[in-house]
């Protein structure tokens, strides 16, 4: 009977918060409209999540929509981006890349997971011990294709990235634990936004 009533109690809470975030209108989409000005006639060519937006707990969240926008929204988007020091010509430099993949710290959690457990590190390069490269080149693999021609930006919160303020990542001083990446495409005139977090 408690388990029963537990199992309601867990469902009607579910149920409350994705109530919530529809009728407030916190959806992935509107969030990132939000955060990075886009036009709110901009049309969304493709978004992909995972966990889904209905989910009760994101752990491990990735996002990536791409947003097209009209040649008069884009040239007054662009217009403001010019003024704007926290936009970068692309390609994103690879310094940037490594503290976005957060290679370090990896390569530390592996260290000490295998020293907890006495147990041997495996070999470089294995399934378990990836070497920079494996990393590196998987990674990249996950991102969404760079423009050849646009300018990126990198905001960063530490924690619950789609609900708590963000700052500029704008030195690759750090690992991250979460970013935003936003990528506009001058060519094809869209934005293209990349969400991922490690909790």
């Amino acid at each position: 009977m408690q388990n029963q009533r537990f199992t309601q109690f867990f469902a009607a809470f579910a149920l409350a918060i994705a109530f919530n975030s529809c009728w407030f209108g916190y959806s992935d989409e509107s969030v990132l409209r939000k955060e990075f000005n886009i036009p709110h006639n901009a049309e969304v060519l493709s978004y992909e999540a995972y966990p889904k937006e209905s989910a009760v707990m994101r752990e491990g969240l990735k996002i990536e929509i791409i947003f097209q926008l009209s040649d008069d929204d884009f040239q007054n988007y662009t217009a403001q981006t010019a003024t704007v020091p926290d936009w970068t010509p692309l390609p994103i430099p690879e310094d940037f890349l490594r503290r976005m993949a957060s290679i370090e710290t990896r390569k530390r959690w592996v260290v000490e997971r295998y020293e907890k457990l006495g147990e041997p590190l495996p070999p470089e390069g294995s399934i378990y011990n990836p070497t920079e490269q494996q990393r590196m080149k998987k990674f990249v693999a996950s991102l969404p294709p760079q423009p050849i021609n646009g300018v990126f930006q990198i905001r960063t919160a530490g924690t619950d990235i789609m609900n708590e303020p963000k700052t500029m990542y704008r030195q690759p001083n750090r690992d991250l634990n979460d970013f935003m990446l936003a990528m506009v495409d001058t060519d094809q005139k869209q934005i293209i936004i990349k969400v991922s977090t490690s909790y």
